[in-house]
């Protein structure tokens, strides 16, 4: 069998072996409709890029050869078996320029040897067009055509008339400005190989069998063909024996790696046994790796990764093909590779030798699966996970990297992900993967210049001294990791501290216990509150209820960006009590604090109240958030300071959402009255507010039958009558520092049940 290289398109109506001569071009009957018109998002992608190479192959002297066109050649017609699609927008391209630059008929007459047997309609169609003259200052072509005489209602309903009309109206919008393009089309701009295959000695007798096992009619070329097949023309301009090689792994060994993975998620039972998806998405990924690397932007459209990346436009076009086959390569290696990830992850709790995550453990598998799919705009394959495949990827191409270094290495940048949720952006990836670099190939932990950390800073101060602390003590280091594995510590021990690693299984034992009675014990150890922007919080919530938002409140509160001195001594002082921990004893504490305190800061009340720590409903706030009001007037960068002034301003709200205090939020001392005194059953009515109207101090409790309402400012409570008239007032009693000296929760029953009559 002789391949041919025809020279251009208009070679082939001449072609002969001396035996058999090629006269014109027939699509047959058992061939899909011309599809290069359809008006999809994803063909009118493909076809702009198609026209593109065309128009830039003519007008800027870019030679292009646009691979194969194969078939039967039976009766001096090629029967296109492979190449209908280009051949039609050929024909279609070079009846454009001919009428468009006024090309002498004998030099286009052989386009009237194209035809279409897929349908009589479509032939007739192409017999008309060639005798047309269009008026080129006109915008549409296809509307001119459907107004003429000669053209038939019936062609309307034709996909393949109506997609040549599409094609020529965008053949018409990228050419109708050029001129002098006729030599270039029958010169070698645009070239491809020509191999007839019933010809000769060794023809191959194609029955309409062959064809329809080989091009199935009407169905489309997937994307990811496409996309293959253009990859394959560029990387051969490159390195054709590499090109030929991931080619040849694509149809081969990769196709076999990703076949289990195989799932497009289109609900289509075919459709989802193909791995095109899964191809693109990895593709994505490598070709992600590639742009972070060179400190580049992601490129979104899988044709501009061959353009940017895998033509010869690229200087580095060689090293990102032998980096795109080393990427698929190593998995090919691994038998088993759900049962690999296995070995170096766990999801639920703390495993010697491995590392603890939160999703499935196979990256690999999910990266197919997953990579550049957004949902509620959230990626379903982040940042964190990307630079977790990436460590693998280091692992299996640096053989000498041993696999008890690897699994420390890979804890240590697992820690750093799960920390560095604010700095994990795509425009600080090199840096990223620079650090990751270190750690894993050299297990060297170290900051970047100053201003340039991209991991979080306080999270890569902690790693560089555990490495050195499980150095110098490795009979401890499975203990530290275990402790790291906690779900509320998240990776950052701080809380707890490396000198006091024995105390792991005493936090294990603290948190196990009722969160709520943990929450009052620590509370009367110290006031932990941490700071939120302009929100303070304490950790609370009903584990039962809301497990994933609990657990994420804690975590906030013990992460490198959050955790404060506050909760660290209150934390510390408590594990310092005892090896083991129970509700009983945390009550226990508790009581021991409220029976001898003598004075009552804002931590008293919250350890003593039940009710400012629920919302109205008296159902758990699961995220602890409180806001001061006279919070803005602290000094900003005095946290000292702040603290002090905390400490003894009582000016407080329970926020009712985790973020915005825009609904309705109570002052948790009028609240705590309203509950305990009896609520709507007692005639009270607790009064509603948001952020605007509190910062206005006009927060009451309503006494509706005695038309008098109750407020609460600083350390006094005022009672007014329904038009605003102060009737009483009763100050609280405080020490020199402004702490209540006397239980201002107290006080204010007091007050109550006087106006109640009780």
């Amino acid at each position: 069998m002789v391949v041919n290289k025809a020279d251009n398109f208009r070679s082939i109506f001449n072609w002969t072996d001396g035996e058999t001569e090629v006269k014109g071009i027939t699509i047959p009957i058992v061939q899909r409709d011309y599809a290069q018109g359809r008006t999809t998002a994803e063909v009118n992608r493909i076809r702009g890029r198609f026209l593109h190479v065309l128009y830039d192959a003519l007008v800027n002297g870019k030679h292009t050869t646009l691979d194969f066109i194969y078939g039967n050649v039976e009766k001096g017609q090629l029967i296109p078996l492979d190449g209908q699609q280009r051949l039609t927008t050929l024909y279609l391209l070079h009846y454009y320029i001919a009428r468009h630059e006024c090309v002498a008929d004998e030099e286009w007459d052989f386009l009237k040897n194209f035809t279409y047997e897929t349908r009589v309609s479509s032939r007739e169609f192409c017999q008309h067009l060639v005798k047309y003259v269009p008026d080129f200052s006109l915008n549409k072509m296809s509307e001119q055509i459907q107004d003429e005489a000669w053209f038939l209602l019936e062609w309307e309903s034709d996909p393949t008339v109506q997609s040549m009309l599409v094609m020529l109206d965008a053949i018409h919008a990228k050419f109708c400005n050029t001129d002098n393009l006729w030599p270039q089309l029958m010169g070698d701009a645009i070239t491809f190989y020509f191999l007839p295959l019933g010809t000769g000695d060794n023809a191959i007798n194609m029955t309409d069998e062959l064809y329809i096992k080989m091009n199935s009619r009407g169905k489309a070329l997937t994307n990811f063909e496409h996309f293959k097949a253009e990859l394959e023309l560029q990387m051969k301009a490159v390195d054709e024996e590499c090109a030929k090689r991931i080619i040849g792994k694509m149809d081969r060994e990769w196709s076999d790696l990703l076949w289990p993975y195989r799932n497009s998620g289109t609900g289509d039972g075919q459709a989802d046994m193909v791995t095109d998806d899964e191809f693109l998405r990895y593709i994505h990924y490598i070709s992600d790796l590639i742009s972070y690397t060179n400190d580049e932007l992601e490129i979104k459209d899988e044709f501009d990764i061959i353009d940017k990346q895998f033509s010869k436009a690229n200087p580095k076009a060689a090293d990102n093909m032998l980096q795109l086959e080393s990427l698929f390569d190593i998995w090919t290696k691994i038998p088993n590779i759900d049962a690999f990830f296995d070995e170096y992850f766990t999801t639920g709790y703390y495993s010697p030798g491995k590392t603890k995550i939160d999703k499935m453990p196979n990256l690999f598998k999910d990266c197919c699966a997953h990579y550049g799919i957004i949902a509620g705009r959230r990626p379903q394959f982040p940042l964190g996970r990307f630079i977790l495949l990436y460590c693998f990827v280091l692992k299996l191409q640096h053989k000498e990297i041993s696999d008890t270094d690897f699994r420390h290495r890979l804890r240590i940048v697992k820690n750093l992900v799960n920390n560095s949720v604010n700095t994990l952006r795509s425009d600080f990836m090199k840096e990223l993967l620079l650090q990751v670099d270190k750690i894993i190939l050299r297990g060297v932990v170290e900051q970047v210049e100053e201003g340039r950390a991209r991991f979080q800073s306080k999270q890569m101060d902690e790693e560089k001294r555990k490495l050195e602390w499980t150095t110098e003590h490795p009979d401890k280091a499975e203990t530290l990791f275990r402790l790291e594995d906690h779900p509320y510590l998240n990776g950052y021990i701080k809380a707890v501290g490396e000198e006091h690693i024995d105390w792991c299984d005493r936090f294990y034992s603290l948190f196990s216990c009722n969160l709520h009675l943990v929450n009052k014990a620590l509370l009367s150890i110290d006031d932990y509150f941490e700071k939120d922007a302009w929100r303070y919080r304490i950790g609370i919530g009903d584990y039962e209820a809301n497990k994933n938002v609990v657990e994420r409140m804690w975590q906030e509160m013990f992460s490198p960006i959050s955790l404060e001195d506050g909760l660290c001594h209150a934390l510390q002082q408590l594990l310092a009590e005892r090896e083991t921990f129970n509700d009983d004893y945390l009550k226990e504490r508790i009581d021991g604090y409220l029976n001898s305190t003598q004075e009552y800061p804002l931590r008293y009340y919250l350890v003593k109240y039940y009710s400012m720590r629920t919302n109205k409903n008296g159902k758990y706030n699961n995220y602890g958030k409180y806001y001061w009001r006279k919070h803005n007037s602290w000094p900003r960068k005095d946290e000292a300071k702040q603290r002090e002034l905390r400490l003894r301003d009582y000016n407080v709200i329970l926020m009712a959402t985790e973020w915005s205090t825009g609904g309705f939020n109570h002052d948790i001392f009028l609240k705590t009255l309203y509950d305990i005194a009896g609520k709507e059953s007692a005639g009270l009515e607790l009064d509603n507010y948001s952020y605007t109207r509190y910062n206005e101090g006009v927060d009451k409790l309503r006494l509706g039958k005695q038309g008098k309402y109750l407020t609460l400012t600083d350390n006094v409570y005022n009672i007014y009558d329904e038009e605003g008239s102060l009737l009483e007032s009763r100050a609280i009693s405080q020490n020199e520092n402004g702490i209540d000296t006397e239980d201002r929760v107290k006080v204010g029953l007091q007050i109550l049940k006087k106006l109640l009559g009780q």
